[in-house]
């Protein structure tokens, strides 16, 4: 038998982990408070909660780690910076709307397909509705108990407060007890209208791969069907098979927990990040952009050519230059191309230069052919 790997050679990185196991930390006491010191807790759900609290250690590992890149956290950093002045405080309506176009509309999706915005829309919100139901239930923040002697009627419980009463024939018993059921036909709506659409693009045929792209949907199907099938045991079948079904459900929902942190599904993590993102450019923006210093065309805003040149030097990539006074972060793109071409032509032995028409760069470049200083 191997010996175990020893942690140090694990190539887990200290600071996110200190920070994952913090995060951790904190929903576990969340549980134990909100449970109750773990008096609300269903023996049932015990499987889903040590696969959550993975889950949630996984995520949390894998998005400090993506925090502590270096281009993530310019723009983490801008974005926190941002957010704590007076000037970013007023712009919380701002961010409000902007949250509600990126993150619950999808809007940015739709301009690239009908197809493709309807099937992620329904899969993004089936699955957040479902976590939002299914997280508080098994972590024993929610509880449903009769209403004392009247068995009509329900007593919901919200970290140990009463949340209101309903009677179980009225519709809102109903949604309460098939959200899950909605959340699924959503998620099943979404999965099978992404599998036409990738049936029918050829260009997502010949670059998708089984365990980032396929997995995921059969996962997210596995779980929404098994859990239907629980509530067609209850409501056709009179409980028939109903304990194997919930077995069946609860292994595809572990799995589907124990894949978040490692597979294409980490972007719901990911995405309220983007709001940053957008302020950062709003902010170069409002700065204005900077020359390009062969052509003279404005191109590039003035923080993101200040912070690309200090990622460059902390990176080591600050060699990348094609004179004295050039960087290459200095060139827009055209100009880009065309020291590409040239640097082409000179090694074709001046056979190549589609670019031959355009103007000499205003700022005079050394050597085309290497992109760094010559001797």
């Amino acid at each position: 038998m191997k010996p175990p790997v020893p942690l140090h050679r694990l190539d887990l990185q200290a600071r996110p982990l200190i920070r994952a196991s913090l995060t951790l930390m904190g929903v576990v006491a969340s549980v134990v408070v909100g449970s109750r010191g773990g008096r609300w807790l269903d023996p049932a759900l015990l499987g889903y909660l040590l696969s959550a609290l993975f889950a949630i250690f996984g995520i949390a590992y894998r998005y400090w780690s993506w925090v502590e890149r270096p281009a993530t956290a310019m723009y983490f950093h801008h974005s926190v910076a941002r957010l704590l002045t007076p000037r970013g405080l007023l712009e919380l309506p701002r961010l409000a709307l902007l949250a509600l176009d990126q993150l619950f509309l999808q809007r940015f999706i739709e301009r690239r397909s009908i197809k493709r915005w309807g099937a992620h829309a329904l899969i993004a919100w089936g699955c957040l509705l479902a976590f939002a139901v299914t997280f508080p239930l098994v972590f024993g923040w929610v509880r449903f108990t009769s209403h004392g002697l009247d068995v009509s009627r329900y007593q919901a419980w919200v970290f140990g407060f009463p949340a209101g009463d309903f009677p179980l024939d009225s519709p809102v018993a109903w949604l309460t007890f098939h959200v899950l059921d909605v959340a699924a036909v959503m998620v099943i709506a979404g999965c099978v209208l992404a599998f036409v659409r990738r049936r029918q693009d050829e260009g997502d045929m010949a670059t998708q791969r089984f365990d980032l792209d396929i997995a995921p949907l059969l996962l997210l199907l596995a779980v929404s069907i098994t859990g239907l099938m629980l509530t067609a045991s209850e409501k056709f079948l009179h409980g028939r098979n109903f304990g194997t079904l919930a077995y069946l459900h609860e292994l595809t929902v572990i799995l589907l927990l124990l894949s978040l942190p490692f597979g294409k599904l980490f972007h719901i993590v990911q995405r309220p990040a983007q709001l940053g993102v957008s302020f950062y450019k709003a902010d170069g923006e409002a700065d204005g952009r900077l020359p390009c210093k062969a052509c003279g065309d404005p191109f590039i805003r003035a923080n993101q050519r200040r912070d690309l040149g200090e990622l460059f030097s902390r990176l080591e990539l600050d060699a990348a230059r094609h004179s004295k006074d050039v960087h290459h972060l200095d060139l827009c793109p055209k100009c880009k191309r065309r020291l590409l071409a040239k640097a082409q032509s000179v090694r074709l032995g001046g056979g190549f230069d589609p670019f031959h028409d355009l103007p000499e760069p205003v700022v005079p470049i050394d050597d085309p052919t290497t992109m760094r200083p010559s001797s």
